[in-house]
C-alpha cells in the first residue's frame, strides 16, 4: 500500500473514531484537500500532518507510526516502533 493511501485510511479512521467531522480540520486544510488526503489521492505536507495531529490530540509521530503499520499491512504499531528503535540503534553505531 502506498503512503498516501495508508495515511488517508489512518487519518480517516482516527477522525471517525473520535467523532470529528472534516469541518473541524478546516483550520489546517480545505475540506476538498482533506477529502483528497482521506482518499489517498494527495500526500499531506508536514505542516498539515502536524495540524491534523494537533486536532486529533496526538503527536505527529503517532500518526506516522500508525500510518506505517497500516502501510505494512501485517504490523501493529508496536512492531513499527521496534523497527524504528532498531534503525536508531544502527544510526547511532554509525556515529
Amino acid at each position: 500500500m502506498e503512503f498516501a493511501e495508508a495515511f488517508g485510511l489512518t487519518f480517516r479512521s482516527l477522525r471517525v473514531q473520535l467523532g470529528l467531522p472534516q469541518a473541524r480540520f478546516q483550520s489546517v486544510a480545505a475540506i476538498s484537500t482533506l477529502s483528497r488526503i482521506e482518499r489517498g489521492v494527495q500526500v499531506p505536507t508536514l505542516p498539515v500532518i502536524e495540524g491534523l495531529a494537533k486536532i486529533l490530540a496526538i503527536e505527529p509521530i503517532v500518526l506516522l507510526v500508525l500510518t506505517a503499520a497500516m502501510q505494512d499491512g501485517s504490523l501493529e504499531g508496536k512492531a513499527v516502533i521496534e523497527r524504528i528503535e532498531s534503525d536508531l540503534r544502527r544510526l547511532n553505531r554509525m556515529g
